[in-house]
């Protein structure tokens, strides 16, 4: 590795590599007050240009900017060169809810040689003292003047920032490619992520569309257990019985807060489902029996609930809502902490006229079969009424306080306005990536209670003989000296991208590409999700990620109406990239029209698919652009039966334009693999294969044209015999049984590469 490049700002000269020697000289900045416009320096030091400006939205503070030179001078980590100063940028530590725009000067004669604008990044220190590289958004860079150039950026975060490159940055070096892809939609999309990160042997170029769940399982796990299951008032609360929903903490990210009663319609276009309380409940089930109950952990059964017999979950939903189970001697620490009220098995009743969608309505008969969840029946009726609290038992209790130990209204200079978090130690996607007050995950340091699942101290464990007067036991982990989580929440997490990066070594890292988008206003918090996900990849393993605001941002200066993903100057982006679509300021009537939901509008759904594989085919080195007129071939309604697990598994196919031309005979091509959503079927994707192949044909010039890839379009819906209702979300069934979906699909890719003229893993030649 080269040795780092040492820059000074106190007028020093500094050489980096074989770039030219350049003294930066560090003037007096600026201070000045937004209100009146932009704040810019004007001089001729090294902070020329560097520059903060806000619009109607940015919330800016009341005494003014200031742009500085930092100390210390330098923040670049080790690894990388400094490229230009590093500036502070103030209030250090001020943040909005609306990104201001900043432009930080660099000097792109020092990067290293044969790098280029795809190695430009900004790193940050903020004012806690850590140095990362931040989720920033929509890097534009102006290098044409190599001596003078400048990166502009969006962030909410008003701290101290640097441009730099990685030390290696224009070296060539060759990697073994798997010459697979994998893309899914929605469902497909958390799937493909975590199926392409479980075998990094195969998959070069990961696609993740809108994933359910999201990319951070720990955040979609949460957010159902306070939104989609929760919103209920704790014993402890004096209001049992009734409805505490929580408020959304993360206004500045657009996410939706709900609760169990009131789950989250929307109206309009752009959701691709129609958001009834009976779509909530079959993906409950549906999503539990693809990776197990994430709600309640039974010992002997990965779905049902503890207390519950699987014989029970096999009668018809008339019988078994009609006689619920009642459990005595269940204990809550949230809802039932004295064991005294009984705890049930439940159904739902679904939406009415009245009410509207995704509002519970008590006056319905309740027949749709809640069977992974359990209530606390306040009123012994035998059944949940409304306020009746549905019961979530993810881990032991632990206080989620960062290695301080203390709560932020504890930590000294608290104030709940000025200084909401003293020690700066909250986690924040963009503000403090690596924080762990408020991360949902035990770190060392923090207190946890050994009370078992139910978080009652003295409860007996499953499996136990009870004690004298008590019914059964059902709680799990209390007293053995460690902090629980559920096995079934484990599971889940199995599927969380941070779990996934840290199973990789760092030359598997540095070799998979990744890709995610998701919509500001997706149902289910996707848009959320991802920035918790990506942000701390980015801070975790320094992953070189691409965030885009909208389809613009992949093309600085363009409108949204006007992206055309051939003018997106690909070779300038960094390998990762994560975009988040939909206009914060859209009217109702675009908002309606499906601006930034889970599928989008018109435009962004076409905008979605056509940038996904025109950044798979940039990943993929040496690909096959020959003139060919025919538009490939779609073979709809295959099969193939797993060796495997004997399921018989439908797919489509598509072999690009001039496959089946003789002359071709001894090419091979890259695969595509495609994983739709719920509620979806293989053939239903097909068409994605018509509008890529318009790309790959002689009539689209050459410096534009994708590359000719076989596409496979994988089946995820339910067969008979899987044991589910609509979707197998592509994993291995808990219950065992055909639906081992990862192992179908590994089964199809060997059934493909025999049968097809697919690429044989090979190394190929990458410039960093």
């Amino acid at each position: 590795m080269k040795a780092r490049c040492l820059l000074l700002i106190a007028g020093l000269a500094a050489g980096c590599g074989s770039s030219p020697s350049t003294v930066l000289v560090c003037g007096s900045g600026v201070n000045a007050d937004l209100s009146d416009g932009p704040a810019v320096v004007k001089s001729h030091d090294s902070l020329d240009g560097a520059a903060i400006s806000a619009d109607e939205h940015v919330t800016i503070p009341q005494g003014g900017v200031v742009i500085q030179c930092s100390d210390p001078a330098i923040i670049a980590p080790d690894g990388y060169y400094a490229l230009g100063p590093a500036v502070t940028y103030g209030p250090d530590g001020y943040y909005s809810d609306r990104p201001f725009q900043i432009t930080i000067p660099y000097i792109a004669a020092r990067m290293p040689k044969g790098g280029n604008r795809s190695n430009v990044r900004v790193v940050a220190r903020t004012a806690n003292g850590n140095v990362f590289f931040p989720a920033v958004s929509n890097r534009v860079i102006d290098d044409k003047d190599s001596y003078k150039s400048y990166v502009t950026i969006n962030t909410g975060m008003l701290t101290t920032y640097e441009v730099v490159a990685d030390e290696g940055a224009g070296e060539t070096s060759t990697e073994t490619f798997g010459w697979n892809a994998i893309i899914g939609v929605s469902m497909g999309g958390n799937a493909a992520m975590a199926i392409g990160l479980r075998h990094p042997d195969k998959f070069d170029v990961i696609a993740d569309l809108g994933g359910e769940p999201g990319p951070s399982i720990v955040y979609s796990l949460n957010m159902v257990r306070d939104y989609l299951f929760g919103g209920f008032c704790s014993s402890a609360s004096l209001k049992e019985g009734q409805l505490c929903p929580l408020a959304t903490d993360k206004p500045d990210q657009f996410e939706s807060a709900s609760d169990y009663e009131h789950m989250t319609y929307q109206a309009g276009d752009g959701v691709g489902l129609t958001l009834d309380r009976s779509l909530y409940m079959q993906a409950a089930r549906d999503l539990s029996k693809a990776l197990s109950n994430p709600a309640l952990y039974n010992t002997t059964n990965p779905y049902t609930p503890p207390g519950v017999d699987p014989s029970y979950i096999a009668m018809d939903p008339a019988t078994r809502c009609a006689n619920p189970v009642v459990l005595s001697d269940f204990f809550d620490a949230t809802f039932n902490p004295d064991g005294s009220k009984p705890v049930v098995t439940f159904c739902d009743g679904g939406d009415s006229p009245t009410l509207g969608l995704g509002v519970f309505d008590p006056s319905l008969p309740q027949t749709d079969p809640a069977e992974v969840l359990l209530a606390a029946d306040l009123n012994g009726n035998g059944t949940r009424d409304s306020g009746e609290p549905v019961i979530t038992q993810a881990y032991e209790p632990f206080d989620d306080t960062g290695r301080d130990g203390k709560f932020d209204k504890d930590e000294p200079g608290y104030d709940a306005k000025y200084n909401p978090d003293p020690d700066q130690d909250d986690f924040h996607y963009l503000k403090n990536p690596l924080g762990q007050e408020g991360n949902g995950l035990l770190d060392d340091g923090e207190l946890y209670q050994d009370w078992g699942l139910d978080g009652v101290q003295g409860t007996c464990q499953a499996g136990q003989t009870p004690p004298t007067g008590v019914s059964a036991c059902y709680d799990y982990g209390e007293g053995n000296g460690k902090w629980d989580m559920s096995p079934n929440v484990q599971r889940w997490y199995e599927q969380d991208l941070q779990v996934r990066l840290a199973a990789l070594t760092d030359d598997q890292r540095q070799h998979v590409s990744l890709w995610f988008d998701a919509g500001i206003r997706d149902f289910l918090n996707a848009s959320v999700s991802a920035n918790a996900a990506i942000g701390i990849a980015m801070a975790q393993y320094g992953l070189p990620f691409g965030v885009y605001d909208g389809f613009g941002g992949l093309v600085p200066g363009a409108s949204e109406a006007a992206f055309d993903f051939d003018d997106v100057q690909w070779k300038d982006l960094p390998k990762d990239g994560y975009l988040r679509y939909g206009n914060p300021d859209a009217s109702a009537d675009d908002i309606m029209a499906g601006d930034g939901r889970h599928v989008g509008t018109a435009n962004e759904i076409i905008y979605r698919i056509e940038t996904a594989f025109a950044w798979i085919d940039k990943r993929f080195p040496d690909g096959d652009r020959d003139d060919a007129l025919d538009n490939g071939t779609t073979l709809m309604d295959q099969s193939f039966t797993s060796p495997n697990t004997g399921r018989v598994n439908p797919f489509a196919l598509f072999l690009p334009p001039g496959y089946n031309d003789p002359a071709n005979a001894t090419k091979t091509y890259p695969v595509i693999y495609v994983l739709h959503g719920y509620g979806q079927q293989p053939d239903d994707l097909v068409a994605l294969a018509s509008v890529v192949a318009t790309h790959m044909i002689s009539t689209e010039p050459l410096a534009t044209r994708i590359q000719k890839f076989i596409m496979v379009f994988v089946d995820g819906r339910c067969r008979p015999g899987d044991g589910c209702e609509e979707g197998t979300f592509y994993m291995n069934a808990p219950l065992g049984g055909p639906a081992q979906m990862e192992q179908n699909m590994l089964d199809l890719m060997d059934y493909i590469n025999a049968h097809y003229r697919t690429r044989t893993p090979s190394p190929a030649d990458v410039t960093e």
